[in-house]
């Protein structure tokens, strides 16, 4: 059995953040041992979908400071799993006049061609303030 408690990590560790009116652009690290992982396939470990949107949800709120509650999401399109010890990008962008934020997980890979894992968009209740 895998352990959940509070001591395994549940988001990706940050190696850069980058904040600009807006929009951030974040370094992640994906590393085997987070709690999404746990039974999500034990033979092929893949993060599940509803992680990624927790993870656009968070940052969203813990570095674009926004904090009324997601009202749906749109867009939402899977195009490639993410395995433990993957390293990827995170892109928000908030739009004021939609009150949402696109979000997208990708890498580049060795090639400069970008490696697309996910994307969409997080349509707010009410119009996002940025603090």
């Amino acid at each position: 059995m895998v352990a959940t408690g509070p001591e395994v990590a549940r988001r990706p560790a940050l190696i850069d953040v980058k904040i600009a009116q807006g929009h951030l652009d974040a370094g992640l690290f994906v590393a085997p041992d987070l709690a999404g992982f746990a039974g999500h396939f034990p033979d092929f470990p893949i993060l599940p979908g509803v992680v990624q949107l927790d993870w656009a949800v968070h940052y969203a709120r813990e570095f674009l400071l926004i904090e009324e509650p997601v009202l749906r999401v749109e867009r939402l399109k899977y195009t490639c799993p993410i395995i433990p010890n993957t390293r990827l990008q995170l892109n928000l962008c908030y739009d004021s006049r939609k009150g949402a934020v696109d979000f997208r997980f990708y890498r580049y890979a060795d090639d400069s061609n970008e490696v697309l894992f996910s994307q969409g968009r997080l349509v707010y209740a009410t119009e996002p303030v940025l603090a």
